[in-house]
């Protein structure tokens, strides 16, 4: 159910629990400024977010029409008859509206709207898969995650298994943002669609494209957190550098209190050459798969974040990843597998 707080939209469920996979530069940079990050959307790697479909176009836009009138008006020929019906034409598309993030647009700045409107927005994302998800750890995870490396990019390899999952609640963000009054704020579950033959309603415009992103990204499970100046004076013009233009890169909310922020943090499952290699060696010195749930904990880097976390004062719970679970194959690895 939706909630309306001012300029703060709640449209997912305060209870419902959000994790965020992230390198381990990033979490101790999120411990260091004590804010949470929000980019701009044009800095996305994905080009279809916060776009409209094709066949909403006619909806924001009225080059189409202007097309036609160009093409079936002779309306620059005062001896025409058609004069009269083209410039009674060329008012009502003047005057053609749509609602937009700010407020009501003319239709003849469309195009324009839709070039420019994700350098106004801002996000925070998340997922509410209740498990934990092996793309999202080597998407999100890494130091290098989109940043089109190779495959085996030395600097990326670098840091598989230094990463971290912090896992909270909505009502723990909510409760310890600090929000910027000069910024309205919205969270809520993305929709995934295809660009190709969704249509938004005339009333979903305004917001609706920023909470859809594309099917392919669907096992993603996003929860997003956006931003958008609250502001009434920012214009979109079609003619070439009358437009507002944003020259804020980036917005950071403070974190009121770390401890209560984070409800967990869920280290990253050890790299499988380092997998393979601690399995072997514990086979062949115990002949048993006894105890290799141990083993195959990540103890170095429980140990860094431990250290980070005390040297800010956080308190919260850290546990190794589900990823080192350990295929039952004697009477021991049942017996440690039902504790």
């Amino acid at each position: 159910m939706d909630i309306e707080m001012g300029n703060i939209s709640v449209g997912v469920d305060r209870d419902l629990i959000v994790k965020r996979y992230m390198s381990l530069d990033k979490f101790e940079s999120l411990l260091t400024s004590g804010k949470l990050y929000f980019p701009r959307f044009d800095r996305f790697v994905d080009q279809l977010e916060g776009g409209i479909t094709g066949q909403n176009y006619p909806d924001i836009s009225v080059s189409l029409e202007i097309f036609d009138l160009a093409i079936n008006y002779r309306a620059s020929d005062p001896a025409s008859p058609e004069k009269e019906q083209a410039e009674k034409r060329i008012n009502e598309i003047n005057n053609e509206t749509f609602e937009g993030l700010f407020g009501s647009e003319k239709k003849l700045n469309g195009d324009t709207y839709l070039k420019t409107i994700n350098s106004w927005l801002y996000a925070n994302c998340w997922t509410d898969l209740n498990h934990e998800c092996e793309a999202m750890w080597s998407l999100y995870g890494i130091t290098g995650a989109g940043c089109n490396h190779d495959e085996y990019c030395p600097r990326c390899e670098r840091t598989h298994g230094t990463s971290v999952c912090i896992e909270t609640t909505v009502g723990s963000i909510l409760d310890n943002l600090e929000f910027d009054e000069r910024y309205n704020f919205s969270i809520q579950k993305v929709e995934y669609i295809d660009h190709k033959t969704t249509k938004f309603g005339t009333n979903e415009l305004s917001t609706k494209p920023f909470y859809s992103k594309a099917k392919h990204f669907s096992y993603e499970n996003e929860i997003r957190l956006i931003l958008w100046p609250d502001r009434n004076n920012i214009s979109f013009d079609y003619a070439f550098g009358k437009s507002t233009v944003n020259d804020e890169k980036k917005v950071e909310l403070k974190i009121k209190n770390m401890s209560l922020f984070i409800n967990k943090i869920i280290l990253s499952p050890v790299p499988l050459k380092t997998s393979i290699e601690i399995r072997k060696s514990h086979n062949k010195n115990y002949q048993s798969a006894l105890g290799l749930q141990e083993s195959l904990s990540n103890k170095k880097l429980k140990a860094k974040i431990e250290s980070i976390c005390s040297a800010h004062s956080v308190n919260v719970q850290i546990v190794d990843s589900d990823l080192n679970q350990v295929i039952t194959t004697d009477c021991y690895t049942y017996a440690e597998g039902i504790r």
